[in-house]
Order: structure tokens, then sequence, then C-alpha cells
């Protein structure tokens, strides 16, 4: 009996609860959407100034890790921001990259079209790593012979676009002055490490090695997407250019305690050679013993011709950079923080002369 009456009470108990409950959804439904409606405009509004969402990074370390040799940030993380970016290319904080991507690409100017001005080589003709003038076109040879463009052999791609040379160390471990904040993907800034990129294949394209340098933007809005951003790129290009030999992806890095090098009287950047082989996590890289022997042969090359250029190889095994996507795909630190932009530029140049004498 006191079963039956027990089973009675909670019955009509859960009548009671369930008729509330179906009051209460709507009420609870439109509370969710305000208070995500208000998050998205804050967002949209202020950039997400003064919040500080460390969950992201934390938990797409393992997916997309990133050297602890670069370790600086851009300040802050937005978790949503990030994930929807990501997804559609669309940046919550800049309603330009929202109108961007809902143009036609048929219509909408692409990134590749913008131009900076030329920046002039820092050779200095007495230095044994100058290269040849110019040489003329030959007689006979035709306009659109000339003008006829040789497949690329070379890839130079940046999956952190936003880094800067400050010739000091970075104060702190997110100091804005060592990352520009791109505002979105039409942002025409020519970061430090960029240009870096384009005087890397200027110097090859003028030793006789065609080159593509890729400036599109991968590390908005943060830095945590950015190998996944890349890799889009680098598949895109690669499907294209079934020519390409090698593929670099051109960073430059941070705290490092000899940054110098003095070549022929000459301040010059240190370069590093990374090599992920992917082993300690689940992304898969099984060919990596290729990029490693291009790095040994790279690294062997720039010991015969500038010997104390070359920092020792680093080898990652919980991160493959991308350098599954081909055999000769290599991670460079170009110079680091600390170095000068002019510095990291005569770096590039001689790693131009490294590459023509490989190829």
């Amino acid at each position: 009996m006191r079963t039956s009456r027990l089973a009675r009470r909670l019955r009509r108990n859960f009548r009671s609860l369930s008729g509330s409950s179906q009051n209460l959804l709507p009420l609870l439904f439109l509370g969710v959407l305000s208070v995500l409606v208000a998050y998205l405009g804050v967002q949209l509004f202020f950039g997400g100034a003064g919040l500080n969402h460390q969950v992201a990074r934390a938990v797409l370390s393992l997916g997309m890790p990133r050297s602890g040799e670069f370790t600086e940030g851009t300040g802050h993380i937005d978790p949503v921001r990030s994930l929807i970016y990501l997804l559609t290319d669309l940046d919550l904080a800049n309603p330009v990259s929202m109108v961007e991507n809902s143009v036609s690409r048929a219509v909408r100017r692409e990134r590749a079209e913008r131009v900076w001005p030329e920046r002039p080589f820092v050779f200095v003709q007495e230095l044994t790593f100058a290269p040849d003038p110019v040489k003329p076109v030959p007689s006979g040879v035709s306009r659109q012979e000339v003008e006829a463009r040789p497949s690329p052999r070379v890839l130079i791609y940046h999956s952190h676009n936003s880094e800067m040379y400050l010739g000091r160390p970075a104060q702190g471990r997110y100091d804005r002055d060592a990352h520009y904040v791109f505002k979105s993907q039409a942002d025409s800034t020519i970061t430090g490490i960029m240009e870096v990129g384009r005087h890397l294949a200027n110097a090859l394209e003028r030793l006789g090695i065609p080159t593509i340098h890729e400036t599109r933007i991968h590390d908005l809005p943060t830095l945590d997407y950015a190998y996944a951003n890349s890799e889009r790129t680098v598949k895109n290009l690669l499907s294209q250019h079934q020519s390409i030999e090698v593929v670099l992806d051109i960073h430059r890095d941070a705290n490092v305690p000899d940054p110098v090098v003095e070549i022929a009287g000459r301040r010059v950047a240190r370069l590093l050679v990374v090599v992920g082989t992917a082993e300690s996590i689940p992304l898969s890289h099984p060919d990596y013993h290729s990029n490693s022997s291009f790095a040994e042969r790279l690294y062997e090359t720039a010991n015969s011709m500038y010997p104390g250029l070359m920092r020792p190889i680093q080898i990652r095994r919980d991160a493959r950079y991308n350098q599954h996507l081909h055999p000769s795909s290599l991670l460079i630190e170009v110079g680091s923080v600390e170095n000068t932009l002019e510095e990291a530029l005569l770096a590039a140049e001689l790693l131009a002369h490294i590459l023509a004498q490989m190829l």
C-alpha cells in the first residue's frame, strides 16, 4: 500500500514538473539566445577586448602544435571567433571580412593582386655572396619568350604572417609589437616576415629560380588555426603547380641567445631549420624522413658556404608543420625577434644562394 501511494505521488509530482517545464522552456531559450546575441555583439564592436580565453589554445595545441621557440602570441584568444573563422572564413570582429566573403570571387580583387613598394636589395657588392648583375636579354629572343613565366620551382609562404622584427627582445610573452594585428584578409600591411619572404623570392628569381611568394594571411584572427589555414593554401598551390620542388614556411624565431653571426664584416641573422615528425601526436606523417634528409642536405650546404649561419637542426616530435604535403617541405626561422630587419634580409639573400647551390 505504501509503495503504491508513493508511486502515485511521484507521478503527480512529475506531471506538475512537466507542465511547469513546458512553460519555462521558451523563456530559457530566449534567455540563452539573448546572452549569445549580447556576446557576439561585444565581439563585433569591441573585438573581444579584455576577454582572455585560453581554452581554445589548450584544446588545439595537440592538433595544431606550435614550436616552443615561437611562443609569443597575439594576447588573447576567443574560441567562438576562432572556430567560426576556421569553418567559414568570417571574422566576427571584422565586419569588412564578412562583407568580403559574401561577394563573389569574380568581382572581388584577389589578395595576390595587391602590391607594396619594392625594397632594394641590401647586397653589398664587395661581399662574396653578392649576386651577379642581371644578364641582358640575348639577341634573337622575342619579348613574348622573355615575359613567359617559367614553371615555379620554389614555394614560399607564411603560416605566421604577423611576425615582426624588433631588434630587441620581446617585452613579455605577448608583446604586441612582436606581431602585427591584421584587420582583415584585405589588410595590405606588409610585416617583417613577409618582407623577408618577398626578398628571398626576389633573390631566387635573380639567381634563375622561378619562385612563388604566397602572401595570404593565415594567422587571422589568432595563431591557433594558422597551420590549418596555411595547409589549405599549400594544398591548393601544389595542385596548381606540379613543378614545385621546394616548399618553405618562413618564420622568425624568438628568445635566441645568439641571433647574429658576422659574415664578410656584416651582421647577419642566423637561420634555423625545423623538422616536424609528428611521432608523439595523432597526426599522420609517415614520410618525415624525406623532409629530414632534405633539411640535413641544406644544413651541410649552408655550413660549407657560410659557416656559423645555421643553428643546429631542430626536430619536433610534437608537430608536423604541414611538411606531410611535400617531401622537400621545411619550416625555416630566418632570424629572431631580436634581429633587425636588415639582418634578416641579408640572411634571406644567403639562403637564396644556398638553395641555388642545391637546386
